[in-house]
């Protein structure tokens, strides 16, 4: 890559998604995950397919991310490969640290733990909370602290996101009040647009959960 062979490309026209190979602008912390989706010793190409799957990756990862901060303990975890899974989790990812800085496969590690999470936070497996605890810990020092991978949210008060929460809350259920009176007009509106803002809605038998993706 270089000036003379005119394929290069600036952070800030990343940023901005001026560029004609750029469909849209490029967060950091996605270009951050696409970097460490390859070894630092191989080669990169830089694609706008590329990008928007590493987005896409970004965006799992903060879902899962968000649900697991959500999660409610059980009594026990009720599924046995899922516990193993957990038990080996911290181990493995050090594994791959030590494997030469192998951040993909420490990736694919994190990226294989979500389906446990995802599971629990869709009911279909149970979770104790030393095996949450577990998991917690092994997603903030590898994913947080050692790869830097971190979520737009974080950078909020604990007070500024106490009332963000709120007023998300708040709309969903005044949306939940509408739908029990059968006004489909205004659940579907505010789904609608709360959708067009990035929120993704999760509709259960007895509550909602919301994600925000970026």
């Amino acid at each position: 890559m270089g000036k003379s062979y005119n394929n290069f490309i600036t952070l800030q026209q990343f940023f901005k998604g001026e560029h004609p190979l750029l469909t849209e602008a490029i967060q950091p912390m996605t270009i951050r995950l696409f970097i460490l989706m390859a070894h630092y010793r191989s080669t990169l190409d830089f694609t706008n397919d590329a990008l928007l799957a590493a987005q896409k990756g970004l965006d799992k990862l903060q879902e899962s991310f968000n649900k697991l901060n959500d999660l409610t303990a059980q009594e026990k975890t009720n599924n046995e490969e899922a516990q193993k899974t957990i038990i080996s989790l911290y181990d493995k990812c050090l594994e791959a640290i030590e494997d030469d800085l192998n951040t993909p496969i420490l990736l694919s590690i994190l990226f294989d733990s979500a389906k446990i999470i995802n599971s629990a936070y869709d009911g279909k497996l149970t979770l104790s909370q030393s095996d949450i605890d577990e998991l917690k810990k092994v997603w903030q020092k590898f994913l947080c602290d050692i790869l830097g991978i971190s979520f737009a949210s974080d950078s909020m008060s604990d007070k500024t996101k106490q009332a963000f929460h709120g007023a998300v809350d708040l709309l969903l259920q005044i949306r939940l009040s509408a739908k029990e009176r059968k006004d489909w007009e205004t659940s579907d509106f505010i789904r609608n647009e709360l959708s067009k803002l990035g929120f993704q809605i999760q509709d259960y038998e007895k509550k909602v959960k919301w994600n925000l993706f970026n």
